[in-house]
């Protein structure tokens, strides 16, 4: 989920301004607003936010109107010392100094606040997609004040103190977070540039979307194995295409993984209630669920680097109790796409549901050795394409929407017999990245005159048809090319200049031109189909 966005209004008062009810005058600006937790991960009504006396006298805020939304409530007689936190809530556990009820309403995850004396606007604040479980605070590194809450770049989520289980905030206390400027993060001595993930530095490895040792609201979780090694700081955990604002890892310390460690992300970093996972791999959590509907059903999972996905897993189903694992022998961004490299996981760990958080997978039974696949009757030896039956037929470099999700092309099996797409490497020969290798357990057949289709993402896709693969690379709208391999040998190549957005370039006998037929969510192509004749 992404840092809350904050705006900060404060608004000047004459020095005869309407005082409404206040008992005694309350100047703008002599309250601030410096902390808001909007909503526990388990209650919604169970929110709360912090004032703080900017003056050096007490204010007495008898008559004190607290605003949020449409929902007000009037202060009842109470002070606040000069220079003091007063952590305002809707319940009175011990940490909270005054108790406005339910006269507020439910915060959910957006809104606004308001202090007033009468007509007159003491402080403003509107929150929005404020992470369950956390506060937003005002940053530590300055004493609080009208300019300075103002400035949206000295707010930062609260992670460091946990105020009760599942809680993280400080009301009524000092603030301890200070933010860090974006791509920077501290090594504990000093600021440096963080090492930020790349598509293919990560690698979803294991989901747990279906625990019986905890709830579905705080037992699931995923793993994720560094290829290379970067700072985890600023990676958003998320849903595939859902509506809800993706969770952020927002420390300003780094966070470091070495190449081929391991780290977990859960519901909660509560070990009494995530089901028993190892100590020191959960590096950051997720709200909401895995899964959509029943408890082993389909569901799916993403890593992002601002709008670009560092990496992605979906499946249609999971056992109950049982981790879904990725064989470790096929351990990259691209092979997870594919259900058939993913087996259940059944080694014991923690409460007694059964994977490996933290640690590598063991090896599925029904993996084929290697140069082999299952065709469903046993595995066999991968049929390799005979020179000249491979046919880039169709490129769609400049989709319409999120290039990363919808760009895809097309091949032909043009050859007199059929072969796998096993093992085969998907690549553009002027990056830097290595090809993408199709890795999959069953035999992916193309028959002779049959299409296959290579999309960036198998969802989410614009609609696009079945997927066989997913690639990696960006396809590049100008001057841009795609290829096929077979280890370092290149059996098939496409070239482009230039492109038209939402229109594929399909072969229409020996030429390309700009395809005419609508598809999925209506950009223009015939993907996995034959194309039409070029004028």
């Amino acid at each position: 989920m992404p840092v809350a966005r904050w705006l900060v209004v404060l608004v000047a008062s004459c020095a005869n301004a309407d005082r409404g009810t206040c008992a005694n005058p309350i100047e703008a600006g002599d309250l601030v607003i410096t902390e808001v937790f909007a909503e526990d991960r388990e209650r919604a009504d169970a929110s709360w936010f912090e004032l703080y006396n900017t003056t050096s006298h007490p204010l007495d805020l008898a008559g004190l109107t607290l605003v949020h939304d449409s929902h007000s409530h009037a202060m009842r007689v109470w002070s606040i010392a000069p220079g003091q936190y007063l952590a305002v809530g809707s319940e009175s556990p011990p940490y909270i100094d005054y108790t406005y009820g339910a006269e507020l309403g439910p915060f959910g995850t957006s809104g606004t606040l308001t202090l007033a004396c009468g007509s007159t606007e003491i402080d403003t604040a509107t929150y929005d997609a404020i992470k369950p479980g956390h506060s937003r605070e005002l940053s530590s590194a300055g004493i609080p004040d009208a300019l300075f809450n103002d400035d949206t770049a000295n707010w930062c989520e609260g992670d460091n103190s946990e105020f009760a289980a599942g809680g993280f905030g400080t009301p009524g206390q000092n603030n301890d977070c200070v933010p860090i400027a974006i791509g920077r993060c501290s090594n504990g001595i000093a600021e440096r540039d963080a090492t930020v993930p790349q598509p293919g530095d990560l690698v979803i490895t294991e989901v747990m979307a279906n625990p019986t040792k905890a709830s579905s609201a705080l037992g699931e979780w995923f793993e994720v194995k560094a290829l290379n090694s970067v700072d985890l700081n600023g990676l958003g955990l998320d849903r595939i295409g859902d509506t809800v604002a993706r969770d952020a890892i927002t420390s300003p310390e780094c966070i470091h993984v070495a190449a081929g460690s391991y780290v977990v992300f859960s519901q909660t970093q509560d070990a009494t209630r995530d089901g028993g996972l190892p100590s020191g791999y959960v590096l950051g959590t997720f709200s909401g669920t895995l899964v959509s509907g029943d408890a082993g059903g389909s569901g799916d999972a993403s890593i992002m680097i601002g709008s670009t996905v560092i990496d992605a897993i979906t499946w249609s189903q999971s056992t109950s109790g049982h981790t879904l694992q990725l064989d470790p022998g096929v351990t990259d961004p691209l092979s997870n796409d594919q259900p058939a490299n993913f087996c259940d996981g059944v080694t014991m760990y923690g409460s007694g549901d059964f994977g490996t958080p933290g640690a590598a997978n063991a090896a599925c039974s029904d993996h084929p050795p290697a140069g082999t696949c299952n065709d469903g009757a046993g595995s066999r030896a991968i049929v390799k394409p005979p020179a000249g039956a491979i046919t880039i037929t169709e490129v769609m470099p400049n989709p319409s929407g999120d290039e990363t999700l919808r760009e895809w092309f097309e091949i032909a099996n043009t050859g007199a017999t059929a072969f796998d797409l096993n093992e085969l490497g998907l690549d553009r020969d002027d990056d830097l990245r290595p090809a993408d290798i199709i890795h999959d357990s069953h035999c992916k057949s193309l028959a002779a005159g049959g299409y296959a289709l290579f999309a960036r993402s198998a969802t989410n896709n614009g609609g696009l048809p079945t997927v066989d693969a997913t690639f990696g690379f960006t396809m590049v709208n100008a001057s841009g090319n795609t290829e096929v391999l077979d280890g370092p040998t290149v059996l098939a190549r496409a070239m482009w200049s230039t492109t038209s957005n939402g229109v594929a370039r399909q072969l229409g006998g020996t030429t390309f031109c700009a395809a005419t037929t609508p598809y999925g969510d209506g950009d223009l192509g015939t993907p996995r189909a034959a194309n039409h004749p070029c004028p």
